[in-house]
């Protein structure tokens, strides 16, 4: 068992005072953003591509090609080279007159559905900002416990049983809660990889248009 000593101590501390084991936030409008790069909650088709905008088209639902080939394209298991293949072999399938509207839809599907799973994967990480928040508040918690039971050891026998079992809590909380700040930062990388995705699917489809 790791007894309790001034480094738990300052360990604890820190994590309230100065918020260095919880990543600080990159934009105060946004206390629960874990992560470095700043929060863009909404991707649009002007930041991805050099297309027309097409943030407001829904038609891409009604066409069910375009539907399965989004779901296709969006999907992370997918490499890039065969998902530009498939571009490659929507467009030649359509008609000249009608491609550009074809892949116009196609992008504006991918927009929509990659906006939509880009939120569910935010929204997941202030979720555990928030968790990981709340555990440095308990640790903190914890440390001024251990502290006022190191101080009755001395002249309570039942209090030295009390601080080791706290003691144990304690280390165990602290272990679990770096664990866990030690992976944000791969976390933090995945709404950057979709927006990349994004951007290069979107290239490649401008490939195939003549405007």
């Amino acid at each position: 068992m790791v007894h309790w000593n001034a480094t738990v101590g300052f360990f604890a501390a820190s994590v309230i005072a100065c918020g260095a084991p919880i990543a600080r936030a990159a934009d105060a409008a946004n206390p629960d953003w874990p992560c470095i790069q700043r929060k863009v909650a909404t991707l649009t088709s002007v930041q991805m591509w050099d297309g027309p905008a097409v943030d407001d088209l829904t038609q891409w639902k009604d066409n069910e090609e375009t539907r399965k080939l989004v779901a296709v394209l969006v999907s992370r298991r997918v490499p890039l080279e065969q998902a530009a293949a498939s571009i490659t072999q929507f467009a030649a399938a359509q008609p000249q007159d009608k491609r550009d509207e074809a892949l116009k839809l196609l992008f504006a599907g991918l927009l929509s559905t990659v906006n939509t799973d880009r939120a569910t994967v935010m929204n997941g990480l202030e979720r555990f900002q928030r968790r990981q928040k709340a555990r440095a508040a308990e640790i903190e918690r914890q440390d001024a416990t251990l502290r006022q039971l190191k101080e009755r050891t001395a002249a309570d026998e039942n209090a030295r049983s009390e601080l080791a079992t706290a003691e144990d809590k304690h280390n165990w909380d602290i272990r679990v809660f770096t664990e866990r700040q030690q992976s944000l930062p791969l976390a933090c990388e995945v709404p950057v990889i979709i927006e990349q995705r994004l951007f290069e699917l979107g290239r490649q489809i401008r490939t195939h248009m003549s405007e």
